[in-house]
């Protein structure tokens, strides 16, 4: 069994405790994370794989001025002895942003001497923690970390300003399509001037768990009204999810399908055979399914998974040639590898199916950040976008669908509930400060992405999760407006519809 432990000092003990420490796992240099048995004991957190291979640990960390933030090491051996965990994670950190600087500079991006100057504060600093065991390593690590989590968000931020500038020299408005989402059920949405003000396209859910809650009953009226209502604005419409394999999202009888594989088959293609038939040439984008690679309600084999995908876009294929097909991967990370010793690699699984020759015309990405159950750890956007190159080497355009909670209390209006990661590093903030600091880091976290989505190519759509937090909705928090009003991403959202897009 490969074995690795992490130490902190005492003083850094709280810090480790109120890390997300379950959620720690290993990965080989491809980033797929292996099955990984974590265990936190005092100061020492101890992770282990079943092959004796040197691996990364990947950890959700309090970071001063960041909160919880996803930290890396390099690659280490197993070990007898432990770690120094905080000099690790400085060392990841710095990996990162010093090779992406010096790739992005030999490439032509312009540095500005603020970043500089903070990225040689934070050399320095880890070259004196790692200097030898001293009462003040670990102070000097967590301020390098600190210093390179905020020299990663100004150095994502330039890559993004640049290349957004260069794209508007080519053309004077992006196309990127810009989405938000609508439930089956809405008829269109609340405050519909702000909707079109901050999205030129909709994403109306047509999932079946929705439109035939009873078994052979089939209510479209939500549905029709919302195609409807965004055809009358002008905005392109996105079609789907036709199957929602998350938990809670199948229709309440679905359970009759298990093990009974091939009953699910025919009654989800004659499914999403109606929609199409109904909704054809009303619709631009086809995205038949959300959630099948990773663990939901029913247990299906890898290769039932992939024969339920093909068969679905084949369908769809079939009754609407012309309109383009896209397929949603979820947690395109695979965190949930880390906890299923038999899941589906997300990136594997895409690769798969691109190759079937199935005509797909692109690759939805769900990104759900700040959620523990089904969502991932915040990442800064620079890592995001390190994982956006790595998905467009599969050759076909993206579609990133992204949700950030702007709360962290319960949510009772939400169909899919969740824990929310606290926007708070120090986890004292309660009230009115817990609700600022959460819309704060909802604008930070999404207009970062954002604009780095909007400045790569092979991204060609950006879809956010949430409208009204006030209606019911499917993921907590995570709309443009609550009970208190619009929440400011709402106006960063429309400023970018106005200034950038189509």
């Amino acid at each position: 069994m490969g074995q690795f432990a992490f130490d902190v000092d005492e003083g850094h003990g709280p810090l480790l405790a109120r890390s997300l420490w379950p959620s720690a796992y290993l990965s080989g240099v491809e980033g797929i994370p292996w099955h990984t048995l974590a265990n936190l004991e005092g100061c020492r957190l101890t992770v282990s794989r079943d092959v004796d291979d040197s691996a990364k640990l990947f950890l959700p960390f309090p970071v001063e001025g960041h909160g919880i933030a996803m930290l890396g090491t390099c690659s280490l051996r197993p070990s007898p002895r432990p770690y120094p965990l905080l000099l690790e994670l400085a060392r990841g950190s710095l990996y990162s942003v010093r090779n992406q600087a010096d790739n992005w500079s030999r490439a032509g991006l312009k540095l500005d001497a603020e970043f500089e100057g903070m990225l040689d504060e934070a050399t320095q600093r880890f070259l004196d923690a790692s200097g030898g065991v001293t009462a003040s390593q670990s102070d000097e690590a967590a301020r390098s970390i600190r210093l390179l989590e905020t020299a990663s968000h100004r150095l994502s931020d330039e890559y993004a300003a640049q290349a957004i500038a260069y794209r508007k020299q080519r053309d004077n408005r992006i196309g990127t399509l810009l989405a938000g989402v609508l439930p089956a059920r809405s008829q269109g949405p609340s405050h519909p001037d702000d909707f079109v003000s901050a999205f030129n396209t909709a994403s109306i859910r047509m999932s079946w768990g929705d439109v035939e809650s009873d078994a052979g009953r089939h209510d479209f009226d939500g549905v029709d009204g919302a195609v409807d209502w965004a055809i009358g604005r002008g905005l392109r419409v996105i079609g789907g999810p036709l199957l929602d394999f998350h938990e809670k999202m199948l229709p309440h009888w679905s359970y009759l399908f298990e093990g009974q594989f091939h009953q699910l088959l025919d009654a989800a293609n004659r499914y999403a055979e109606m929609v199409v038939k109904r909704y054809k040439g009303k619709v631009q984008i086809w995205n038949p399914i959300s959630g099948l690679n990773t663990p939901g309600p029913l247990r299906l084999s890898e290769e039932e998974v992939m024969q339920l995908a093909s068969t679905l876009v084949r369908t769809i294929r079939r009754q609407d040639p012309q309109t383009p097909v896209i397929f949603s991967i979820d947690q395109p990370y695979g965190e949930y590898l880390a906890h299923q010793r038999d899941g589906i690699s997300p990136i594997h699984f895409a690769d798969t199916l691109a190759r079937c020759g199935l005509g797909l015309a692109g690759i939805g990405l769900e990104f759900r950040i700040g959620y523990s159950d089904y969502g991932m750890a915040p990442r800064s956007s620079l890592i995001i976008g390190q994982m956006l190159d790595r998905w467009s080497t599969l050759g076909l355009p993206l579609l990133l669908q992204m949700a950030v909670p702007g709360h962290t209390s319960s949510d009772p209006l939400a169909t899919r509930p969740s824990e929310i990661i606290s926007a708070d590093e120090t986890g004292f903030l309660f009230g009115p400060a817990a609700r600022a600091a959460a819309q704060t880091r909802q604008l930070e976290l999404a207009s970062a992405i954002l604009r780095v989505a909007i400045a790569k190519p092979s991204v060609h759509a950006v879809v956010w999760e949430g409208w009204d937090d006030t209606a019911q909705h499917l993921i907590p928090h995570a709309g443009l407006w609550d009970a208190s009003g619009p929440r400011p991403l709402l106006e960063y959202f429309q400023r970018i519809r106005q200034e950038f897009l189509n």
